[in-house]
C-alpha cells in the first residue's frame, strides 16, 4: 500500500473512539464483543508456554485473554491512544509488552514467536503488503506453529461508517489463495515451509447478531511443503 493511503488509514483510525464501538464500528458492539471474543478464543490452540504476537491489537479486546495463558504477549497497534487504552485495561498483567507501530514495520527473529494473532488486519493491506506480512509471519513461527486470522469478506462487519477507500473486502477464497502462495526455505534449501489451513469458519456470533456470514476466521499452521501435499 502506498504511503499516502496508509497515512489516510491511520488518520481515519485515530478519529475513532478507543471503545468497543470504535473498534468494531458497530452500534451493537457491547453485545457483539462478548460473543465474538468468546467464540474466537474457542478456536485458538493452547498458548501455554508460548510467546504470542498480536498484530493490530487495538484497545485490547483479546490481549488480556491471550496473556492469561501465554508466557508473553507483544501487542502491536499503529494508533497511540489504542495502545494506551490497552495498557490501561490490561494493567494487571506483567507479561505484556506494547509497541506503537505499523505491523508492516515489525521485525522479529525467525522461529521466535510461538503464535501470531490478528483480527481485522489484512483487510487494510493490499495484496502486496498482505503477501509480504504473511511471508514474515511464516518465518517468525516455528514448524507446526499456528497463526489466527479473522477478516471481513465481501463487505464490512458493522453498521457505522468508515473510510471504505482504505479497506479491501476480499472474498474468502481470495484469502485462501493468498495463504497457499506463501512459502519459505531454510538457508540450505533443505526444508520448504508453507501454511496449511487447519480451520476456516464463518463466525456464528455475526450470523446470529448481524445476519452476516462473511466474518471469516482461519487457523493456519506452518508445515513442511512435502507434507502439505498429503494433508
Amino acid at each position: 500500500m502506498d504511503n499516502g493511503k496508509r497515512s489516510v488509514l491511520r488518520k481515519t483510525w485515530e478519529q475513532q473512539d478507543a471503545s468497543y464501538q470504535g473498534m468494531m464500528l458497530n452500534s451493537k458492539a457491547p453485545l457483539l464483543h462478548e460473543e465474538d471474543t468468546s467464540e474466537i478464543l474457542s478456536y485458538l490452540p493452547t498458548l501455554q508456554g508460548l510467546d504470542v504476537v498480536e498484530l493490530g491489537s487495538g484497545i485490547g479486546r483479546f490481549t488480556g485473554s491471550l496473556a492469561k495463558t501465554a508466557d508473553h504477549v507483544l501487542a502491536v497497534d499503529f494508533v497511540d491512544k489504542f495502545i494506551k487504552k490497552n495498557k490501561e485495561v490490561n494493567s494487571m498483567f506483567t507479561n505484556i509488552d506494547y509497541i506503537v507501530d505499523d505491523a508492516m514495520n515489525i521485525k522479529l527473529e525467525p522461529n521466535s514467536v510461538g503464535f501470531v494473532f490478528t483480527n481485522w488486519l489484512f483487510m487494510y493491506l493490499d495484496d502486496n503488503d498482505t503477501t509480504r506480512l504473511l511471508n514474515n509471519i511464516l518465518k517468525w513461527v516455528p514448524s507446526e506453529g499456528y497463526v489466527f486470522i479473522r477478516e471481513s469478506c465481501l463487505y464490512g462487519s458493522g453498521d457505522l461508517s468508515f473510510g471504505e477507500n482504505t479497506t479491501y473486502y476480499r472474498e474468502a477464497r481470495q484469502y485462501e489463495e493468498l495463504f497457499r502462495t506463501i512459502s519459505t526455505t531454510t538457508s540450505g534449501g533443505a526444508k520448504e515451509y508453507c501454511f496449511r489451513i487447519d480451520k476456516s469458519k464463518s463466525l456464528d456470533s455475526y450470523i446470529k447478531v448481524m445476519k452476516n456470514k462473511n466474518q471469516i476466521a482461519w487457523l493456519l499452521q506452518k508445515v513442511r511443503r512435502e507434507n502439505e501435499a498429503r494433508l
